[in-house]
Formats: structure tokens, sequence, C-alpha cells
């Protein structure tokens, strides 16, 4: 009898473990497919290299950013691929995690890729993919990358991470040229407002920047907090440190993420840029 017993149960773990095998396998393939998916999607044109006379109609803040962070005769990022080091938590007494990700964002058409590993601890770890893509914004969490624990999106899911690819073009700044779906207001000479407006999905955030010309941190009201309730709109800020020059381009090597709460601020995400490589073409 006991070694039936011990049949039974090692062929109802092994069993287990092959369907988390295959549905880890089948969560990895359908998130390489959005990658490239996302890749198909970015623009092919030859935009002009940066130049001064490009930037003379943009807000004086602004100005002052691009002429820092961009080389006269800058070609035009099409594409970046970041691997990222960071910690994260959900609230101030909870615990940090450490995280690993990849990141593929477009200097073009708004929509990124955020791939990344959730680690408490060696055994219980979480796998994550937030992205946007053609108007529409979509994650996922996952226990052990098989178990589905969270989906993201709708509305709320789109307006976050239309300001997530807003905010995060501090890595590819020739993204900050006017586009079809990019335009900006003066406030001062040291803050400038962003509209993005994607089909019908719309963001805003103000971009503060120093006299050095850094980006210093993006203030928006158009990213949305989960809570067990639902969603609701905190104002976030996003800072920015740590310039650093890469491919003769000036991006922040570090960021953090704030909810801005009426109770008091929340920093909940420190990232570090480990590695960066533009694509051109």
């Amino acid at each position: 009898m006991p070694y039936k017993l011990l049949y039974i149960v090692g062929a109802t773990l092994a069993t287990m473990t092959v369907l988390w095998m295959a549905s880890a396998l089948v969560s990895r393939v359908f998130v390489r497919r959005y990658i490239r998916r996302l890749l198909n999607s970015i623009g092919k044109q030859q935009l002009p290299n940066f130049s001064a006379e490009r930037v003379t109609s943009l807000p004086r803040a602004i100005q002052r950013y691009l002429h820092y962070a961009l080389r006269e005769g800058q070609p035009n990022i099409r594409y970046a691929v970041l691997t990222q080091r960071a910690r994260f938590r959900h609230g101030a007494n909870r615990p940090w995690m450490d995280v690993r990700a990849t990141e593929y964002i477009s200097g073009m058409e708004p929509g990124y890729v955020w791939d990344a590993v959730l680690k408490h601890h060696t055994l219980w770890w979480r796998t994550a993919k937030l992205g946007y893509l053609n108007g529409k914004g979509s994650g996922h969490i996952k226990l052990f990358g098989a178990i589905g624990l969270q989906e993201f999106a709708g509305p709320e899911t789109d307006t976050s991470m239309l300001f997530r690819f807003l905010s995060e073009l501090v890595w590819l700044p020739t993204g900050f040229m006017p586009t079809r779906t990019l335009r900006w207001e003066h406030i001062n000479d040291n803050a400038a407002r962003a509209i993005i407006v994607d089909g019908s999905t719309r963001a805003e955030a103000v971009f503060h920047v120093n006299d050095i010309g850094e980006v210093e941190r993006i203030v928006t009201e158009s990213k949305y907090r989960d809570t067990k309730s639902g969603y609701e709109p905190v104002t976030f800020t996003l800072h920015c440190r740590n310039y650093s020059e890469v491919e003769g381009v000036m991006i922040p090597l570090e960021v953090s993420f704030v909810w801005n709460q009426p109770s008091g601020d929340l920093e909940y995400g420190q990232f570090k840029v480990e590695d960066i490589t533009y694509y051109y073409h």
C-alpha cells in the first residue's frame, strides 16, 4: 500500500510539473510574439537628424533639455532595448522585491514591452509583462511564470501605459521631437507640459528641467493606481538622476517611482539601467 501511495503522489507531482512547464512555455511564446509585433510596428521611415533649428518652436525648458541630451546631428533612434535592475514594493510597510527586466521601447510610434521577473526570495517569484501597442495597454502577472495572478486591460490601463511610454522616452530623447501624437505647451523656463494622444487614449505630464538641462522629474495625473477596490487616479512623479552619456546621448541611469498620496509620498520603485542598445534602422 505505501508503494502505491508513493506512486500516486509521484505521478501527481510529475503531471503538475509538466503542466507548469507547458504553461510557462506558452506564456513565453506569447510574450515573444508581442515583442515581435511591437518591433514590426515601428515605422521605418527616415527622420531628420537632430539639429538646433528643429527645436526652436518648442518650450524653452525642452529646448534646453534636448540641447543637453542630444548632440548636433544625432540620428533619430528607432527603438532601444534596455536591461534593468530594480526594487519594487506594493506599500510602505510591504517588503521590497528584486526585479530583473528587459524593455523594448519605440522611439517613434507609442509602444513598448516590459518583460520582468520579480523575486521575493529564491523559492517565490513571479513574471510580469506590461506593454502598450496599437493604442492599447495590457499586462499580466504570473506566479512562477505560469499561474495567472492578475491581468491588466481597459481605459485606465491604456492611459497609464501611454504615460509610461511618454516618461520613459528620457532614455530615447529623440522621441521628444513633436510628432503626430506629441505636442508641448510652455509653462515657464523650467517646466513644460507634454500632451500625447494616440487614438482615443490621451496622457499629459509636466516635465521639470533644471538649469543644466536635465529632466529632474516628470509629474502626471494620467496614471492609475491598482487597488483592491479598483483603479484610482493618484498623482505620480518619476524622478530622474545619475545622467550619463551613452552613444553620445545623455540619459538618466536611475529613476524612482513615487505615488504622491494625500497621506504622504510613497516611493515604490527604484530602477537602474544596466545596459541600453540603440537601433537606428
